[in-house]
C-alpha cells in the first residue's frame, strides 16, 4: 500500500536486493534516472528492453483483429453485422481516448505497479492506502484472468485445429485441460528462466499480427464464393440475444470489438526493465490503440462479406470454439491453410499470455515492494532478474481455476468473462482520480512526463472516464435471456 511509511521503507529496501542493484545504477541513462526519481524507487531490474520491446508487449496483448475473432460469434447475436461494425467505430474511438490518457500516466509514473500506483499518486493522502491496495488487487486479478483467458484461447484453437485435421478425433474437455495446463507451464517457465526472449517473442508477434492481418483479407476477399451483400454488412441488425430492448442488446455486444482492445497498458508493468521509459512506454501504448482502430476497420468489413452461412458456423463442433477457424475453411475448403491463417491468432494469445503473466507477476511484486505481501514475494532472483515467488504462485492458481473446466464449462467462461469488467474498473479508478486532480479537488500538483497531453487532457480524460464506467455496467450485464445454467 503507497502510503506515506511505505514509500520511505521502499526507498530504504535496495538492501534487499543488493546483489541485483550492484553496478545497474552506473548503467542508467538520464532519462531512466528521471523515471526512477518519479516513482521514488531504486533499480532493480536491469533495463533489457526498449521502444520494440515495448510495442511487441502492447500488441500481442491488444491485437484488435485477433481480439474480435475470437467472439465474433457472440457480437453477431448481438446486434448482427451493423453492432459488430458500428460497435466497433465506437470502441475504437473511445478506446485510442483511453490509451492517450494512460500514456500520459505511465509517462508520469512508468512503475511496474502501473494502475496500482498511478491510483495511489493520485488518490487523496487520506485515503491513499486504501485505494491503492483496490487498484492494486483489482489489477492483479485482471492480469490473473487476462492469462488463464489467453491459455484457455489457446487450448480450444488447438482442439478445433485437431478436430478439423483429423476426423477421427473425439473432442473431449479434459483433453482442453491439459493443453490449458502445458501452456501455463510454457508460459511459468519463460517467464522465470526465458525473460530475454520476451523481447524476440514480440517482435514476431508484431510480425505475425501485420502477416496475419495481410494474408486473412487477401484469403477472404480471393477464395469467399458467395460473399454477402453490402446491405447485409452495412444495415443488417440481428439480435438473437434474448434481450427485447436491441439498445440494450447493441451495448452488452460491444464486448467483441472490446477484446480486441483489452491490456493496453500491459507494456507498462515492464516499465523498470525498459530504457528510455518515459517516451517508450507511451508510445506504444497510444500506437497501439491508434493503428489497430484503423487498420481493422477494413479488415472486419471483409470478415463481414466473407462470413459465409452463420448457422453452418454455429452448428460446426469447430464454429462453436473457433469461429474464425471454420468460416476459413467455408471459404477455402482447405484444411491446411484454414489451420494455418488461423493459428496466425494463436500464436497472438500464446505471447499475449506470456506477457499477462509478466504484468500479473510484476504488478504483485510491485504491491509487495510497498510491504502488502510477505518479503518473500519482492524479491528479485539475482540470476534470472524476475520475481519467481510472484510469478509461480500466480501460475498455480490458475492451474487450479483452469481444472474447473473439466467439470463445467460454463462455469469457467462465468469467471473468465469478468476480465474486461475488471480491466475497465482498474482504468476508471485510475482516470476517475486524475480528471479530479484536474479539477483541483484533491490538492494534487501533477508533473508529467515527456508524454504529456497539454490543452486536450482533461478532455480527453472526461471522455475515457465516461467510457470506462459506461463498459463497465453493460459488461456486467448477461449476454443472453433468460439467464440459465447453460448460457450464464
Amino acid at each position: 500500500m503507497l502510503n506515506k511509511r511505505s514509500h520511505e521503507s521502499s526507498l530504504a529496501t535496495p538492501h534487499l536486493h543488493a546483489h541485483v542493484v550492484s553496478g545497474i545504477d552506473n548503467a542508467l541513462s538520464e532519462d531512466d534516472r528521471a523515471a526512477l526519481a518519479a516513482i521514488g524507487k531504486a533499480q532493480v531490474y536491469h533495463r533489457k528492453f526498449n521502444f520494440w520491446s515495448a510495442l511487441g508487449l502492447t500488441v500481442c496483448i491488444s491485437g484488435t483483429w485477433e481480439g474480435i475473432v475470437a467472439s465474433f460469434l457472440q457480437g453477431l447475436a448481438l446486434g448482427g453485422p451493423v453492432g459488430l461494425l458500428y460497435g466497433y467505430v465506437l470502441t475504437a474511438v473511445a478506446m485510442t481516448c483511453v490509451a492517450a490518457v494512460i500514456a500520459e500516466l505511465a509517462s508520469a509514473w512508468p512503475s511496474s505497479g502501473a494502475q496500482y500506483h498511478w491510483i495511489a499518486e493520485l488518490s487523496p493522502q487520506r485515503h491513499r492506502a486504501l485505494f491503492s491496495w483496490i487498484g492494486g488487487w483489482l489489477t492483479y486479478c485482471y492480469a490473473w484472468l487476462a492469462t488463464a483467458s489467453c491459455a484457455m484461447g489457446v487450448a480450444v484453437q488447438v482442439q478445433a485445429y485437431v478436430t478439423l485435421g483429423r476426423s477421427s478425433y473425439e473432442a473431449e474437455r479434459w483433453h482442453v485441460y491439459v493443453i490449458y495446463a502445458f501452456t501455463i507451464i510454457i508460459y511459468t517457465l519463460l517467464n522465470v528462466f526465458g525473460v530475454k526472449l520476451l523481447h524476440s517473442l514480440n517482435l514476431f508477434g508484431i510480425g505475425t499480427h501485420l502477416g496475419g492481418y495481410l494474408l486473412t483479407i487477401i484469403i477472404m476477399l480471393v477464395f469467399t464464393k458467395d460473399k454477402h451483400t453490402s446491405d447485409y454488412v452495412f444495415t443488417t441488425f440481428l439480435n438473437s440475444s434474448g434481450w427485447t430492448n436491441d439498445g440494450v442488446a447493441f451495448c452488452t455486444g460491444l464486448s467483441t470489438p472490446m477484446f480486441g482492445f483489452g491490456g493496453l497498458e500491459t507494456a507498462a508493468h515492464f516499465s523498470e526493465e525498459i530504457r528510455h521509459v518515459r517516451k517508450s512506454v507511451p508510445r506504444a501504448i497510444f500506437w497501439t490503440a491508434l493503428i489497430n482502430a484503423f487498420i481493422t476497420f477494413p479488415w472486419l468489413i471483409v470478415l463481414l462479406y466473407s462470413s459465409g452461412d452463420i448457422s453452418s458456423v454455429i452448428n460446426s463442433p469447430i464454429g462453436l470454439v473457433s469461429p474464425f477457424t471454420q468460416i476459413l475453411f467455408n471459404s477455402t475448403s482447405n484444411r491446411g491453410l484454414s489451420i494455418f491463417l488461423a493459428s496466425l491468432s494463436t500464436y497472438l494469445a500464446f505471447v499475449g499470455g506470456i506477457d499477462a503473466q509478466g504484468s500479473c507477476a510484476r504488478t504483485l511484486w510491485a504491491m509487495a515492494r510497498d510491504d502488502a505481501f510477505p518479503a518473500p514475494f519482492r524479491s528479485v532472483h539475482p540470476r534470472w532478474e524476475v520475481p519467481v515467488c510472484c510469478i509461480v504462485v500466480s501460475a498455480v492458481a490458475q492451474l487450479a481455476i483452469g481444472a474447473i473446466y473439466i467439470g463445467n464449462s460454463t462455469a469457467f467462461y462465468g469467471l473468465i468473462s469478468g476480465v474486461l469488467a475488471l480491466y475497465m474498473l482498474t482504468y476508471a479508478m485510475a482516470i476517475g482520480l486524475h480528471t479530479s486532480a484536474k479539477f483541483g479537488s484533491s490538492g494534487k500538483k501533477i508533473e508529467y512526463g515527456p508524454w504529456a497531453l497539454g490543452r486536450l487532457s482533461l478532455p480527453l480524460n472526461v471522455v475515457a472516464l465516461a467510457w470506462a464506467v459506461f463498459t463497465i455496467v453493460f459488461l456486467c450485464f448477461p449476454l443472453y435471456r433468460p439467464v440459465t445454467a447453460e448460457n450464464m
